[in-house]
């Protein structure tokens, strides 16, 4: 298999616009707008020591590489636009909501019906696979398993390409695919993150929120951040900030577990107050644990320290995130800030990019494996229609290092049982929901092109605290606020 490396390309980038503006706008995301050098693509491929001459790898000349550039600032927004030509035309699998999944064809063309065929025995294996794994039949799950690798392709169909990422993967003859698809990966964070819109309107719909319900009267500004991995939402909140003149201070929960970034956290510190110099935001930033945190603030409590606002930011599952975080993890971060946003002012922010995992899940795990596989599915299609057909290796990489690694099925099960212990957790954990604004929604219509492509962008929840990014009718993610 081929993978791609940039060839003497300097693809800078920035995360705000240098509009006056009060709150945040979609333009912060734009990557048209990237001129700064925050997240400069050559700075960061230069410390890294990445090499466009790696042995063993195909490398794409600048000719192929402005390809891509152009593909991605192909219009003035940079959001999707629906692929023309043959792209347009190949044969599209859609699952709809609830246990029984329909499966459909948006379009059917001749010599596509064997491809169909291969769609449906591929997802039925799968939902079998399921079925076993639930009832405790070991040998049968391992022959549904050993039948869907036959199947499956990382070049193939969307649901081969699916398939492949659940268990070749994990397969030991396919980490050295995986490691060379790493050493592909700050080209490819920048042209996921870019080309699609999952993690910009996570970011964009929790910064927003953010700066609404920010008091006039905060003297500053603390944000706790679940898992800052390469603090890529930080730089346009900071342009806000520094408009209002008010500090910041960010905290980087220390989690434990693996943790898969291109940096670590003294890097992302570096390029951080970088850009806060640059915008004259006053940036206070530190690493602790979350007793540490919870310590420090009750002191502070006790000192009578009340003007300090606080903002607690769970982004989990988002797949330029590239890495997978226990859910008791996120459930214990949240239990944290209810206790801790009883003493003080301050809003949470909840960001979940993968749908399957509601904390009122699936009452079984056929139907939460059902769920996830749909919603997977929908992620790789959006990628295959966002991304040109002649570019197929570099989506290969792409999947390899931002889809993959959240898709394991020994992984998902032990989150269902463990989920199933816990049936007295509720989203939120007794906080309320804060109304998003119809102004919030606009902006994230705007930047996802809703009037021109397949993904939708819709509020929901009791309190219309939830805003929902959708590929066609599947949701991708969803960020709700809570106070």
């Amino acid at each position: 298999m081929d993978f791609f490396v940039i060839d003497d390309q300097d693809f800078s980038s920035s995360f705000a616009s240098h509009e006056e503006s009060s709150v945040i706008s979609s333009n912060s995301y734009d990557q048209t707008m990237f001129q700064d050098e925050f997240f400069d693509l050559q700075n960061l491929c230069d410390e890294y020591h990445i090499s466009s001459s790696m042995e063993g790898l195909e490398t794409i000349p600048s000719a192929e590489f402005m390809e891509i550039c152009e593909w991605i600032n192909e219009t003035e927004d940079g959001n999707y636009r629906p692929p023309s030509g043959d792209q347009e035309l190949s044969s599209c699998v859609s699952f709809e909501s609830g246990e029984n999944s329909v499966v459909g064809m948006s379009m059917i063309l001749p010599g596509m019906e064997l491809e169909l065929d291969e769609e449906l025995r591929l997802h039925h294996l799968l939902r079998a696979y399921a079925e076993a794994t639930e009832n405790g039949e070991k040998d049968l799950a391992d022959v549904l398993v050993k039948s869907t690798i036959e199947k499956s392709s990382p070049m193939g169909s969307t649901m081969e390409r699916v398939a492949f990422s659940l268990f070749q993967f994990k397969e030991k003859h396919s980490e050295y695919l995986r490691l060379e698809s790493i050493k592909n990966s700050i080209e490819a964070f920048m042209v996921f993150y870019q080309g699609l819109p999952i993690g910009r309107f996570a970011h964009l719909t929790a910064n927003s929120a953010i700066i609404e319900a920010m008091p006039s009267d905060a003297a500053e500004v603390h944000v706790i951040d679940f898992d800052t991995g390469e603090g890529i939402q930080w730089a346009a909140l900071m342009e806000s900030l520094s408009r209002k003149n008010k500090p910041l201070k960010l905290t980087s929960v220390k989690l434990g577990g693996e943790c898969t970034s291109f940096g670590d956290f003294e890097e992302t510190k570096k390029r951080l107050l970088g850009h806060a110099k640059q915008y004259n935001c006053q940036l206070r930033i530190e690493e602790k644990n979350m007793e540490d945190v919870v310590n420090e603030l009750t002191r502070m409590k006790k000192r009578g320290e009340g003007r300090k606002w606080m903002v607690f930011n769970c982004m989990v599952g988002l797949p330029h995130m590239a890495r997978r975080r226990p859910r008791s993890q996120v459930l214990e971060f949240l239990k944290v800030a209810k206790e801790l946003l009883s003493k003080f002012a301050g809003i949470l922010t909840l960001g979940d990019g993968e749908e399957g995992y509601g904390f009122n899940t699936c009452s079984s795990y056929y139907a939460f494996f059902d769920k996830l596989l749909r919603h997977y599915h929908a992620l790789f299609e959006s990628l295959e229609k966002s991304f040109p057909s002649h570019l197929a290796a570099a989506r290969t990489t792409v999947e390899g290092l931002f889809l993959a690694p959240f898709m394991s099925p020994f992984d998902w099960f032990q989150d269902w049982e463990e989920m199933m212990k816990r049936d007295d957790v509720q989203e939120g954990m007794g906080l309320e929901g804060r109304e998003l604004s119809k102004k919030s929604l606009a902006e994230a219509k705007e930047m996802v092109n809703e009037r021109e492509g397949p993904f939708k962008v819709k509020i929901e929840g009791y309190r219309e605290h939830e805003m929902v990014l959708g590929w066609k009718d599947t949701p991708l993610v969803r960020v709700s606020t809570w106070m």
